[in-house]
């Protein structure tokens, strides 16, 4: 009896010990799984002077317009098409110069509640974690800048359409629009979005140059002569905007890899 009753109470504290030790490592899996997901391509990070970008599954996108910025409007893409390559790193197209030039290929990595922005060929950059701001808006920009954009941002107020016209072209084709600016006009926005019914199909560059015809070369690099550049990939927006235009402006949709459908529209505010 007494060996029976020594072997029970070893049996229960070799059970007793599983438990505690099974209850453990779940607690361990879940901290992990957390953590993983701390690590996720999501959240709201500050880019300075009232800006903010959301990451948001494979892309980021401007939520918050603080100080003005040339061609810098709410919902225009900060991100686009990012890839995991690593522990919380991704690739894919980013902007560089702090935020706000263009969109090129570089790596993002979030570190520490940290979002480390490091273009291909430009300077790296560090957005701090951040609270959505409850603000909205869009901001302007003067002559020149580039700027691109899916639904949303744009010029406000009470606008006037100028243009508003389907354009194809092929593959090279550098398709040129003069467009004079009336009088009184404190801002026109120059945008290609998609035609209904032939989506994948905006993939035009845009330049613009006040007074005579933009110039791109492709060889020994891709290089333009021009007051604003938009080069956004895929479907997403070009847009140029500009305060206090004046005069004409030469607008040339170009085919860079492919043929292209877009709706060119040009708006102004008085």
């Amino acid at each position: 009896m007494k060996k029976s009753n020594l072997i029970k109470a070893i049996t229960t504290l070799i059970l007793a010990v599983f438990l505690v030790t099974s209850f453990s490592g779940c607690k361990k899996i879940k901290e992990t799984i957390e953590e993983a997901w701390d690590g996720y391509w999501a959240g709201v990070f500050d880019l300075g002077e009232g800006w903010q970008v959301e990451l948001n599954g494979d892309r980021a996108e401007y939520v918050t317009a603080g100080v003005s910025k040339v061609g810098t409007n709410v919902g225009d893409p900060f991100a686009i098409g990012m890839a995991l390559i690593g522990n919380n790193k991704w690739r894919g197209y980013i902007r560089e110069k702090n935020g706000y030039g263009f969109l090129g290929l570089g790596t993002a990595e979030i570190i520490d509640n940290k979002l480390k922005i490091t273009p291909d060929g430009a300077a790296p950059y560090t957005l701090n974690k951040g609270v959505k701001s409850t603000g909205t808006g869009s901001s302007g920009g003067s002559s020149g800048g580039s700027s691109g954009g899916s639904s949303g941002g744009g010029i406000g107020g009470t606008t006037q359409t100028l243009v508003n016209q389907k354009v194809e072209g092929k593959l090279g084709d550098k398709l040129i629009f003069k467009i004079t600016v009336p009088a009184g006009v404190k801002q026109m926005e120059i945008r290609t979005t998609e035609v209904a019914g032939t989506y994948y199909f905006n993939v035009a560059d845009m330049f613009v140059r006040k007074g005579s015809d933009p110039t791109v070369t492709l060889t020994p690099r891709y290089s333009w002569t021009a007051d604003c550049a938009s080069i956004e990939s895929n479907r997403a927006d070009e847009v140029c905007t500009f305060s206090n235009p004046s005069g004409v402006y030469h607008v040339m949709l170009y085919g860079y890899n492919s043929s292209f459908t877009s709706q060119l529209v040009v708006k102004i505010v008085k």
